[in-house]
């Protein structure tokens, strides 16, 4: 293929994957770093995904696209030691919310953000990853590096320290009798 043709397909290849996917890689980057900074590092793992175009496989773009992201995070980090955003933005959230007109869904949910921020950013990445941006099991595997059995591992425990964290901020309430009701038995 001529390389002027060459060029007009592989930037429509690169304006579909940033239509498709732009948004999420955004909103990835937004999360822990903030709208601005997010912008940048979109715009950043654009300009990786134009130089390596054809190693992107069809149909692995999305996870491709993160672990790009992600990488590209660590770096931003590494170069702004002690940053740590998504810990702060968890937190706005929560010293917001009105504490006069807070119903139950509000509230669990302000325990569901201070439990995340109660984890190591590993585990809050492997949460997030799984169950925030719907990335499949192999997916979230790609993004962050890993086997799919090493991310399941992952998942694991990361599951296991939410629950721990979550339990202590939320007592279960026993009903009057001391017995748990069958529903809530395995819960325990």
């Amino acid at each position: 293929m001529p390389d002027a043709q060459r060029t007009t397909a592989d930037g429509q290849r690169l304006a579909d994957l940033f239509r498709r996917h732009g948004d999420a890689v955004f909103a990835y980057a937004s999360d822990r770093l903030g709208a601005e900074d997010a912008q940048d590092l979109v715009a950043e793992v654009f300009v990786v995904a134009w130089r390596r175009l054809e190693t992107i496989k069809p149909g692995q773009e999305r996870p491709w696209l993160f672990g790009v992201a992600r990488r590209l995070l660590l770096q931003h980090w590494r170069s702004r030691a002690g940053q740590a955003a998504l810990q702060v933005r968890l937190h706005s959230q929560i010293e917001t919310s009105d504490s006069r007109h807070v119903g139950p869904a509000t509230a669990e949910r302000a325990d569901v953000l201070t439990a995340l921020a109660a984890l190591p950013e590993s585990d809050r990445e492997v949460l997030l990853l799984r169950y925030w941006y719907d990335f499949s099991g192999s997916e979230s595997a790609k993004v962050l590096g890993c086997t799919a059995a090493t991310f399941a591992v992952r998942l694991h425990r990361a599951r296991r320290r939410f629950e721990q964290v979550y339990g202590r901020l939320v007592e279960p309430k026993l009903p009057a009798t001391g017995i748990l009701p069958a529903y809530s038995r395995g819960l325990r």
